[in-house]
């Protein structure tokens, strides 16, 4: 019975990314424009307001850093927190990690990257640079996502911002930093990324 069992997981642990791709219809990136990025935010119940893109020159570099879908959390002083107990933890930490931020908690700030930093490779949906706004928070949570990662935002943005916003302990802004080629970046630009991110691995 115990062998019939390993081999039943061993097969689930082979298969999980066929079953994984289908079963949360996750697609290879593509092209998306602003009306597709809003209606896809719409259907998985994400809010629409606050949502930003990448300059097309950090695209890449954004994408790489992340395991989509995942947030950079940062405090009143702009300092990175890790949330993850080890380098191999997966983002599922976030659905507790959120609900117990806390103005006074302690939290492992590693310098990886800060706030300033970062908000200088976003841009609003339109391509525009963004503003720098005045309004202080306790914590910055940036929730990267992308059209192409299908219900995960449904079951993970959704939800992690609900959290964020059902913390009454301390006072979040939420940003929400769409990972997908944007139409209106440059034709060459777009070509490039896509191949780069095709490549067999």
């Amino acid at each position: 019975m115990k062998h019939t069992a390993y081999i039943i997981a061993l097969f689930l642990l082979v298969s999980c990314k066929p079953l994984m791709r289908k079963m949360y219809q996750i697609k290879d990136p593509g092209i998306e424009s602003k009306a597709s990025i809003l209606k896809k935010a719409l259907r998985y119940g994400i809010d629409t307001s606050g949502i930003l893109t990448v300059n097309a020159a950090d695209f890449l570099t954004t994408l790489s850093a992340q395991s989509l879908p995942d947030i950079a959390i940062f405090d009143s002083s702009g300092a990175y927190i890790e949330y993850r107990s080890t380098d191999s933890a997966c983002n599922s930490g976030l659905f507790d990690f959120i609900p117990a931020l806390h103005p006074n908690g302690v939290y492992r700030k590693t310098g990886k990257t800060n706030l300033h930093k970062e908000l200088q490779k976003l841009r609003d949906i339109d391509g525009n640079v963004i503003a720098t706004s005045d309004e202080k928070a306790d914590f910055v949570l940036l929730i990267y996502w992308s059209v192409w990662l299908g219900k995960l935002n449904k079951d993970h943005v959704k939800v992690w911002e609900q959290l964020a916003r059902q913390n009454k302990q301390c006072n979040i802004k939420v940003l929400k930093v769409n990972l997908d080629i944007q139409a209106f970046w440059p034709q060459e630009t777009k070509t490039f990324i896509l191949q780069s991110i095709r490549k067999p691995k």
